[in-house]
C-alpha cells in the first residue's frame, strides 16, 4: 500500500532495530526533537496496547499464529500512524527477540512487516555499553551476561541484513560512537532514501 504526504511525496516506514539498551528510544527522540516532521513510534507499546490485559510476558507463552495476529494488528496501526506522519514514520523495535519462556531467539518479522517497512536501521554498539545501559535502567528485563548480549546481537546483525536483502531495501548498521555522529549518520541516511524509488 502506498502513502502519499499532501505534496505528492511517498511517506516511508522504517524499523529500527537492536536488542534492547542499545540506544534506540535516545537516538530516535533526539532525532525527532530536531526533525518534528518525523515520527517516532516504539512497537512494544502498541504490541501491549493490543494484547491488554494480557503482558508480553504472557505474549511469548501464545501459540505461534496467535502472536502473528498479534503482528498483523500492530502494522494496521502502523498503517494508520504513518497516514497521520508529516515526514518518514520511524519504528523503534526489533528483527529478532529472547523467547522468555525458552530462552530461544527467534525471529519476529512476518509478512506483513516485510510489506510495511521499506528500510531498516540496526543499532550495533559494543554488548559492554549495553550491559551498562540496562543497568541504569528499571525495566523489567531477564538478566543477560555480556555474553548473552553479545549472542543475541550476533543474532539480531544477522537477521536485520538478511531481511535487507529479502526485502530488497536499504540497511544502515549504527555502530558505536557519540550520539551526535549517530545523529548526523541517521539523519544523512533518512535524507538520502528516495521515496520515488521506494517499492
Amino acid at each position: 500500500m502506498s502513502h502519499f504526504t499532501r505534496g505528492g511525496t511517498r511517506k516511508i516506514s522504517i524499523c529500527v532495530g537492536g536488542v534492547s539498551g542499545v540506544g534506540k528510544t535516545t537516538l530516535l527522540r533526539e532525532h525527532t526533537r530536531l526533525h518534528t516532521q518525523d515520527m517516532q513510534v516504539t512497537g512494544s507499546a502498541i504490541v501491549k496496547a493490543i494484547i491488554a490485559p494480557s503482558t508480553v510476558h504472557d505474549l511469548d507463552s501464545w501459540a505461534s499464529e496467535q502472536r502473528q495476529a498479534v503482528r498483523e494488528k500492530s502494522i494496521h496501526k502502523l498503517r494508520q500512524l504513518l497516514s497521520q506522519c508529516d515526514g518518514r514514520l520511524l519504528v523503534d523495535g526489533h528483527f529478532t527477540l529472547r523467547n522468555r519462556n525458552t530462552c530461544l531467539l527467534e525471529p519476529i518479522f512476518t509478512a506483513e512487516d516485510k510489506s510495511f517497512f521499506q528500510a531498516l536501521i540496526l543499532i550495533n554498539p559494543h554488548p559492554e555499553s549495553v550491559l551498562v545501559q540496562r543497568q541504569g535502567d528499571d525495566r523489567d528485563r531477564p538478566p543477560e551476561s555480556v555474553c548473552d548480549i553479545a549472542e543475541h546481537m550476533g543474532f539480531e546483525l544477522l537477521e536485520g541484513r538478511r531481511l535487507a536483502q529479502e526485502m530488497n531495501v536499504p540497511l544502515l548498521e549504527l555502530v558505536e560512537s557519540d550520539l551526535s555522529n549517530r545523529l548526523n549518520i541517521l539523519a544523512e541516511f533518512l535524507n538520502g532514501l528516495d521515496p520515488k524509488g521506494m517499492r
